[in-house]
């Protein structure tokens, strides 16, 4: 009888699972039909296509002047974006499983529901490497500002693949954490789908793995990376040469920032060097902090983790806001630690932090949109979040990093973890 439940119980789960799943791609997909004009899903899903149904490379003049009479019913004229296919051939693989459905808002539904799976994974594997023993009350809240804060609903609905990013950087590094060396270098290879985003961290993990000698992560990345390389060189062979030169003229039509950038347009004399400056300290501090995990316990290592993607988007590294998905860890982190070390007694008040951070954002958002000069959105977008999460890291620094001080904190912890069972 309790077998027969059970097997119930998994069919009314999955069929559940299967119908919000279903209800979330209608809803995405009229979403696209309503909100047309995205590239970031648009060039790749239709490059795929072109490829697909003509055998024409994707990075060939003939698909870049098929998306542009597609998207501008023209082609592109001088100073608009001209399309360019900028995705390497092994990740443009991904999208062609997306490139078999013929309409392109059911296409980009499917993807955007793709995409809040990754976020909802993104936030419980984070959930995971915190510790943070969350009231369950405050799970929805939680999942919402997942999904919902603007750092997440930028790349979203622009359709980008830095949300991948995240996802797979937070299950490198729990696979780390539980000593599966060949998945964890094999997930640091599929975060290259944003290496902006993500390549100084893995260089961190590079840098780590071989002080360690954890040689089982270096193979399973090669085997991953190896496997995409040989599977895009047997479908286009010739693909490498023409990704690299429409990368290399697709970059001079996209704007990209630097702290650099942003101190030049205040200070036109030495903006530029400051933010020379800043990068140089940032990378100093960096290695002194790398050099200081090297024999340190999981807690030091997610701190330096957190760190060393909270301070990318400041290192002089082009950037954007759709980017900073990957500061997501590094913020739960600071939550975690404010929730466990100051809201002990009242932990629901992580919940009140999680919801003026999202609704401070969003309304400096809009304050800020509603101005005539672009200058001060690009500044707080660029510089804000990175800055605070600097100062919150160090802020927090000894707590995050070392077990309670006293018997009386981990006392209090471990009736606090209880009292969360039974709630």
């Amino acid at each position: 009888m309790s077998r027969n439940l059970t097997i119930i119980s998994t069919i009314a789960i999955a069929f559940l699972a299967l119908a919000s799943l279903g209800g979330l791609t209608w809803a995405n997909t009229l979403f696209a039909r309503q909100n047309p004009g995205e590239t970031e899903f648009l060039v790749p899903w239709l490059a795929a296509r072109t490829f697909l149904q003509y055998g024409i490379s994707p990075y060939d003049e003939p698909a870049t002047q098929r998306a542009q009479i597609i998207y501008y019913g023209r082609l592109a004229k001088e100073g608009e974006d001209p399309l360019r296919l900028k995705v390497p051939f092994c990740i443009e693989l991904f999208y062609f499983p997306f490139a078999l459905v013929s309409d392109y808002a059911l296409a980009r539904g499917l993807w955007m529901t793709l995409l809040e799976v990754a976020l909802v994974l993104t936030a419980f594997l984070s959930l995971s490497l915190t510790g943070w023993k969350m009231p369950r009350i405050l799970l929805p809240i939680y999942l919402l500002f997942a999904l919902l804060w603007f750092h997440a609903w930028l790349p979203l609905v622009a359709g980008s693949t830095v949300i991948y990013t995240a996802l797979f950087i937070s299950a490198a590094i729990l696979a780390l954490r539980a000593g599966k060396d060949e998945l964890a270098g094999a997930l640091m290879a599929l975060s290259a789908f944003q290496p902006l985003a993500g390549g100084v961290f893995a260089l961190f993990i590079g840098w780590w793995v071989l002080y360690h000698r954890r040689w089982r992560v270096l193979w399973g990345a090669l085997m991953a990376l190896g496997l995409l390389l040989v599977a895009a060189f047997i479908f286009l062979p010739d693909w490498f040469l023409p990704f690299v030169r429409a990368l290399i003229a697709e970059d001079k039509q996209t704007t990209f920032f630097t702290p650099g950038t942003i101190f030049a347009g205040w200070w036109p004399a030495i903006g530029d060097k400051l933010g020379w400056v800043l990068t140089a300290i940032l990378i100093i501090l960096l290695f002194l902090e790398w050099r200081a995990l090297r024999m340190k316990d999981p807690r030091h290592f997610l701190w330096t983790a957190s760190l060393t993607l909270a301070v990318t988007p400041l290192l002089g590294i082009p950037t954007h806001p759709h980017l900073y998905l990957t500061l997501f860890l590094p913020l739960i982190l600071f939550v975690a630690v404010s929730a466990e070390r100051w809201f002990r007694p009242r932990r629901w008040l992580a919940g009140v932090l999680l919801v003026l951070i999202f609704a401070g954002s969003w309304a400096l958002i809009f304050h800020l949109s509603g101005l005539a000069s672009l200058e001060p959105l690009r500044a707080i977008l660029i510089l804000a979040l990175p800055c605070l999460l600097l100062v919150g890291l160090y802020w927090m620094r000894w707590w995050a990093i070392c077990p309670p001080r006293t018997w009386l904190e981990s006392a209090e912890s471990l009736i606090g973890r209880r009292q969360d069972r039974i709630t």
